[in-house]
């Protein structure tokens, strides 16, 4: 079968497709990031709270979950729609494919999102509900990016749509697709090394020196391990694919190695307790990686298309009206986010509970 057929035709965009494509890189990096701050900030709390260790961190982690997963649900918003833009013939053939567990997506994050608020607000007179509650968030937030790694491998697959001939029911998931499991592994485990990094700074930021330790060792440790599941990434794409970062192609093989050297380099600032230094290096970090999960993308799909083709309508005024209000949006994010961390709900919880 000629898999190109199934693809549908694609639509104009208002600006030249570069520009798109850095909007969608920078706002995926900006979600990425407060991703890993919510699933890995609620791996470490529910850890704590099984093992009876670090409780007051727990609970510090616990009151924020529910800001950060807000500003992950508002940053995943952006690279979505750019994703739509740019490659909408596979995105929608892909969401079409899986629709009811995609569908699904909006109801787990919902169920989530509550569930961190109950697990906050029981901390202290419910214990055990709000550690059940905790644990619910997290299976739903897991099981929602699940979803989004499944629909993100299955739209660089034309040649797996045909099982809509076999399945028209939109309960098809990628499962058969070796790259699935490990790049859903590969974000996940990043979570909570990152969210590692986020308690250390929380430690410096409140003088406890503990917190800091607990932190660094989630980071170090986790990313040593993000090494061995990277490399299983690298194994699992397509061969052509997976060349081209081998030395091939000297822009992906480039990426790539800067992307594991900042990688290096984070770690090792963490083991000597530079946590400054150690931030900066895994947003450098993740930028890398954002950039080369793009490339990955971009070669897995050439056979079929490239956005450098998409037809332009030269319509740049509703690209530059949404560049304002990016620019205006991230000022007033920050600037809450400042008032916040200055706020007595955004940190006083936790110095009560260090008694």
């Amino acid at each position: 079968m000629d898999f190109a057929r199934l693809i549908p035709a694609a639509e104009a965009i208002p600006t030249p497709w570069g520009w798109l494509e850095a909007l969608l890189l920078l706002t995926f990096v900006l979600h990425v990031l407060f991703m890993n701050l919510t699933v890995g900030s609620a791996v470490i709390a529910l850890a704590g709270r099984f093992t009876g260790r670090q409780l007051d961190l727990a609970r510090e982690l616990g009151h924020r979950l529910p800001t950060t997963l807000a500003l992950q649900i508002n940053f995943g918003v952006a690279p979505l729609l750019f994703v739509q833009v740019l490659y909408g013939q596979f995105l929608y053939t892909s969401s079409v494919l899986m629709a009811g567990w995609w569908l699904s997506a909006i109801a787990t994050v919902i169920l989530g999102y509550y569930g961190l608020y109950v697990s906050d607000a029981k901390a202290e007179s419910s214990p055990g509900l709000s550690r059940l509650a905790l644990a619910f968030s997290l299976a739903m937030l897991l099981y929602t990016g699940f979803l989004l790694s499944g629909n993100m491998t299955l739209m660089l697959r034309p040649e797996a749509w045909e099982a809509y001939l076999h399945n028209p029911h939109g309960s098809f998931l990628n499962l058969s697709d070796p790259t699935l499991w490990a790049r859903y592994a590969h974000m996940m485990l990043a979570a909570p090394a990152v969210a590692g990094l986020y308690v250390a700074l929380i430690g410096n930021k409140k003088r406890r020196l503990d917190w800091v330790e607990h932190g660094l060792k989630w980071f170090t440790r986790l990313t040593m391990a993000q090494f061995l599941v990277g490399g299983w990434l690298l194994m699992a794409l397509p061969r052509p694919v997976m060349l081209a970062f081998m030395g091939r192609d000297i822009l992906a093989t480039a990426l790539l190695a800067a992307g594991v050297l900042a990688g290096l380099a984070a770690m090792l600032a963490a083991m000597r307790r530079l946590t400054g230094a150690a931030v900066w290096l895994t947003i450098v970090t993740v930028g890398l990686m954002a950039t080369t999960r793009a490339q990955v993308r971009s070669l897995t799909l050439a056979p079929y298309f490239t956005p450098a083709s998409l037809p332009v309508t030269g319509e740049d005024s509703s690209f530059f009206v949404f560049v304002v209000a990016l620019a205006l949006g991230l000022v007033a994010i920050a600037y809450m986010l400042r008032v916040y961390a200055k706020s007595p709900a955004g940190g006083a919880k936790s110095s009560a509970g260090r008694g």
